[in-house]
């Protein structure tokens, strides 16, 4: 072997809708006589399908890229997830609940550094 060319290209993954399945295995107490399960893991909005990725792309989407939720849920449509823009909107609500004290702990941090 005389050596070795690289080179490098730069390109565009697309992006994916997935639906993950999550499965708990039920299983009888012989002692008890009850069933038993695990807890389902937890989730950044209780009881929504959102996952976290969806959430922060929506999010970054609607603030940073300044793309309309009407927008967002035209191209979720084209990916096959018909997700109304009503549900784009209670989720981004949602989650910015529940980033709260992260914004906040940031801003503190901002502000710190502003006076100094």
């Amino acid at each position: 072997m005389v050596g070795e060319d690289t080179s490098e290209l730069l390109d565009l993954v697309s992006a994916q809708m997935k639906v993950i399945q999550i499965a708990r295995v039920k299983k009888s107490c012989r002692r008890c006589e009850r069933m038993v399960q695990p807890a389902a893991p937890s989730r950044p909005i209780p009881g929504s399908m959102a996952g976290p990725g969806l959430l922060a792309q929506i999010l970054v989407s609607k603030f940073d890229d300044h793309l309309p939720l009407y927008r967002q849920q035209e191209i979720y449509a084209r990916m096959g997830a018909d997700i109304p823009d009503s549900t784009l909107l209670d989720w981004c609500g949602r989650a910015m609940k529940v980033l709260a004290p992260v914004i906040e702990r940031i801003e503190a941090e901002v502000l710190i550094s502003a006076e100094t």
